[in-house]
């Protein structure tokens, strides 16, 4: 009786390790698609403020002056757009990979890109801004980079245990 209680016990801390990785999944996503929405919710020459302030950094850094480069500004939002898409859909595929769905790479997927498309719409009124195709190109190429990143170190991750397996003496077939 006291060992069925112990699994029992050890039983009830899974679940609720999963319910808390499932909220705080939900959690930073959600905070992620707010940090979304302010970059997007900000008037033209604010966001473009925040750019300057990236060339800024870049500039000394590196020490090298991207002011000369006439699409430099085009460029960090473009890349910005990327990474914020590109961790997007990790926390989207966290979420999906928490709920166990079936299709967890084109839920994700399909989350990036209405989100995207939602915040494109949303730009519409905000001052000196506007919809652009391009912007969800980007953001969609930034979870598509994502997705196969993902990929690629599940197949090193896979590559690795099979050759660490084999070498511990067990037959891989």
């Amino acid at each position: 009786m006291i060992m069925i209680n112990i699994v029992d016990m050890k039983i009830m801390n899974l679940e609720n390790q999963d319910k808390i990785k499932k909220i705080i999944s939900i959690i930073l996503l959600f905070f992620w698609c707010i940090l979304i929405f302010y970059f997007s919710n900000q008037v033209g020459i604010v966001s473009e403020g925040s750019s300057s302030r990236v060339i800024n950094i870049i500039n000394k850094i590196f020490n090298i002056n991207l002011y000369n480069y006439k699409y430099s500004s085009f460029i960090i939002r473009k890349l910005a757009h990327m990474f914020l898409y590109f961790v997007l859909y990790l926390l989207s595929l966290n979420v999906c990979n928490n709920y166990k769905f079936n299709k967890k790479y084109l839920y994700a997927f399909l989350f990036c890109f209405i989100y995207s498309v939602s915040d494109e719409v949303h730009q519409l009124f905000i001052f000196e801004r506007s919809f652009q195709l391009m912007d969800i190109l980007i953001d969609m190429l930034g979870s598509t980079i994502s997705f196969c990143v993902i990929k690629i170190i599940s197949c090193f991750n896979s590559n690795f245990r099979i050759k660490r397996g084999n070498d511990e003496g067990e037959n891989i077939k």
